[in-house]
């Protein structure tokens, strides 16, 4: 802006007493404008990035500030309750059958590294951190902690961890700690806690992981098993917390409830993640963003899902069962591959907070809401849904990337489905299912696309192939299941060419691409022999 600034103002001084020259004016005002262009074009792509979501959260990292080396390690053979009432570390091996490790330390900072320890408590957490600043766990060989069925009345009523810090509590080091939670939650922490590494095997009667205002994976290898969520946070008031955030780590969940949640925040880098939950999988209450990872998910209800914003810039994402495949009020896919399976809607841009999936049937009655946006600006995305394939409260843009939808065999749902319209821009779309709700890939687009009826229904196991007058093939698709509509668009398509269709390698018509959208085919045909469903929800 100063270099503009400095440019502006010599061209000025040189043309001090000259004739006023309207076309240098208008030059310049259209530099001005494109440069204002270009500003805003940058500012939307990035606001569609996933890596904003990092200014939501506000990582701690206190851990990293505490300089170990100025204290002296303390040996301590576990035969008894412990209590530490002083920053230190503290080298802990042994075998207690009955008690536990006791932080009390004000604000000091305490580090215990659990050297090859098997600790029970039969009335209460096996650790338990009533004050301090900081408390650092490191693992070396195998741990075994255990705590109580039931806890003694002289802890407060909120203690209810197998290990249970109000201090912001860090896991490090590169042994293992095997943690049975036999009363509730396995390992909770009332501030921050974060995972620098280590291998965890939790089994628990609640949640197995709850930080209040933030659980930080930065690596790990965890197995949870947990009756209700598995890794969660719970602050909904604070600024910048209530976040879970995965940089890497391998995570195998088992839940009764979700698998991971969070108030605010969900951000995942990296990682391996393999989850089976009952109700969401991975569920924020506004943002969930991944940038990259694999993942084989299970869902008794959504496969992700975000109140508000849900931003997949990469990754191999696989949701092998589901309700929902992805739900959030703005749904934006950048990259990565995506697979999903859905009882329901593949993906759905509905907005606000979801239910159960028990009891579910004709969900997400919303009506049409311009603030709801499902866009594809790039990647490999495939969807097999018995509910509506993509569907979008609002608006639906495909920008990039290539699409394909094996959508519902019953005329009450459309393979693509948009309240407020669809838009194509880029990219490839192949989207099969019954043509009772079949719309089109939208008149306002700019990739020339088809919208074909079939007079029959077709089987599944069905192979369409459109070649141009040339013979090169331009669309190919092998359906999942019955369909009798097909909406097609790719950039290879081109106004005014003669197109060949052909079903399982015999040709069945011809078309000529005449419009932005070519109906070929009648959209009454053959309906009655499609089954019904229920009634179109948006």
């Amino acid at each position: 802006m100063g270099r503009k600034d400095t440019k502006v103002d010599g061209r000025t001084e040189k043309t001090v007493g000259r004739k006023f020259d309207l076309k240098w004016v208008l030059f310049g005002l259209l530099v001005i404008a494109v440069a204002v262009i270009a500003i805003l074009l940058n500012a939307g792509r990035s606001a569609d990035d996933a890596t904003k979501l990092v200014g939501t959260i506000d990582i701690d990292n206190g851990d990293q500030k505490i300089n170990w080396d100025r204290y002296q390690t303390v040996d301590v053979d576990l035969a008894e309750t412990l209590t530490i009432s002083e920053s230190g570390t503290y080298h802990i091996t042994g075998v207690l059958e009955d008690g536990s490790i006791v932080v009390d330390a004000g604000v000091g900072e305490v580090r215990l590294i659990l050297d090859n320890v098997t600790l029970k408590n039969s009335n209460g957490p096996a650790i338990y951190c009533s004050s301090a600043e900081d408390l650092v766990i490191e693992l070396t060989g195998n741990n075994m902690l255990y705590d109580g069925e039931i806890y003694a009345t002289s802890y407060d009523e909120d203690v209810d961890g197998a290990i249970y810090s109000k201090a912001d509590l860090t896991f490090q080091g590169d042994g293992t700690l095997n943690l049975i939670a036999n009363y509730r939650d396995g390992i909770v922490g009332k501030d921050d806690v974060k995972f620098n590494a280590g291998s965890y095997n939790i089994t628990t009667n609640d949640d197995a992981i709850r930080g209040k205002d933030s659980v930080y994976v930065v690596g790990g290898d965890f197995v949870i098993n947990a009756v209700a969520d598995a890794i969660k946070t719970t602050n909904e008031t604070d600024a910048g917390k209530g976040f879970v955030m995965i940089e890497n780590g391998k995570l195998s969940i088992t839940s009764g409830a979700k698998g991971i949640k969070a108030t605010k925040t969900i951000l995942i880098y990296d990682g391996f993640f393999t989850i089976v939950s009952h109700d969401d999988a991975i569920h924020s209450n506004n943002y969930v963003g991944v940038v990259g990872g694999t993942y084989s998910i299970s869902s008794g209800d959504d496969g992700i899902h975000a109140d508000r914003e849900l931003i997949i810039d990469g990754g191999n994402l696989s949701i092998e069962k589901s309700y929902e495949g992805l739900e959030a009020q703005v749904v934006t896919i950048n990259g990565g591959e995506t697979k999903i399976i859905a009882s329901d809607d593949g993906m759905n841009a509905g907005g606000g907070a979801d239910g159960s999936a028990n009891n579910r049937a004709g969900a997400n009655t919303f009506n049409t809401d311009t603030n709801c946006i499902l866009s594809i600006n790039g990647g490999d995305v495939y969807i097999d849904s018995a509910g509506d394939g993509i569907d979008s409260n609002g608006y639906l843009y495909f920008n990039g990337g290539n699409v394909v939808v094996d959508g519902p065999t019953n005329n009450g749902n459309g393979a693509l489905d948009a309240g407020a319209g669809i838009v194509m821009n880029g990219g490839s779309v192949v989207a099969v299912g019954a043509s009772g709700m079949a719309e089109t890939l939208g008149n306002s687009s700019t990739i020339y696309s088809v919208s074909m009826y079939f007079t029959s229904v077709q089987a599944a196991g069905t192979n369409i192939v459109i070649k141009d007058d040339a013979g090169n093939t331009v669309v190919e698709h092998t359906s999942a299941k019955t369909f009798n509509h097909l909406a097609a668009g790719t950039d290879k398509f081109e106004p005014g060419k003669t197109y060949a269709v052909y079903v399982n390698g015999v040709e069945d018509r011809t078309f000529t691409l005449n419009n932005i959208v070519t109906t070929v085919g009648n959209s009454n045909t053959n309906q009655n022999n499609m089954p019904g469903g229920r009634q179109q929800m948006r």
